[in-house]
């Protein structure tokens, strides 16, 4: 049922999932839709959040990248070989910055699978329908639940942003930096939506925000 491709429901499985991991607190990092995933879970009552770092993404999103985002959601794409799925899910991501080959590969090779002969996107292209269908007034209804998550979420967030990404605004960091009760931000140079964490940096900040330095045992 493509009624079901949304927050709240992923929101649920993930309670779900983390029940059965048998955990009390998880470290949430989440790029993208992933971060709203995560910044929804982390303002419900006894969320088992302990940290976030939400990857070029916030409540509020430029409607530009939104309307990007869904002129390719959902369009049917088949590939004779593998490689020409991965450059074609690279070319839809290239504002993830200049990666490699390799690490083209290593990211979108898990996006792709193989049926009769040909390489299919491996996701539900009705996805698109509730994306199509959302209205201005849920928009903003979904903004201000996440807002309020925001504001009730006690743990660190960080905010990372891509400094030529159209999906997150430096004026909306500003504001979540503001808004919550403990949030820092950090910008990557050199890449868009959305900063693909696979370099020594960006990976170091990560571990830092996470664990601390490299050596602190705290």
């Amino acid at each position: 049922n493509p009624s079901f491709y949304s927050i709240p429901q992923y929101v649920a499985d993930m309670v779900t999932l983390i029940a059965r991991l048998n955990v009390e607190t998880v470290d949430w990092f989440g790029t993208s839709m992933g971060g709203l995933i995560g910044l929804a879970l982390a303002g419900l009552p006894e969320t088992p959040i302990r940290k976030m770092l939400l990857n070029d993404v916030g409540p509020h999103l430029e409607p530009v990248a939104v309307q990007r985002i869904g002129d390719y959601l959902g369009k049917p794409a088949r590939f004779e070989t593998l490689q020409q799925g991965i450059d074609y899910a690279a070319l839809l991501a290239q504002s993830f910055g200049p990666l490699t080959p390799d690490e083209w590969r290593e990211i979108n090779t898990p996006l792709l699978h193989e049926q009769d002969g040909a390489w299919l996107l491996r996701y539900d292209p009705r996805i698109a329908q509730p994306f199509a269908a959302t209205t201005e007034e849920a928009t903003k209804l979904g903004e201000a639940a996440l807002w309020h998550s925001l504001t009730a979420f006690q743990g660190p967030v960080l905010v990372v942003r891509g400094e030529q990404s159209d999906l997150l605004s430096r004026e909306t960091v500003a504001k979540m930096v503001e808004t919550g009760r403990a949030v820092s931000s950090a910008e990557i140079a050199g890449v868009g939506h959305a900063p693909a964490f696979l370099s020594a940096d960006q990976i170091d900040l990560a571990r830092q925000f996470f664990i601390g330095p490299a050596g602190d045992a705290s």
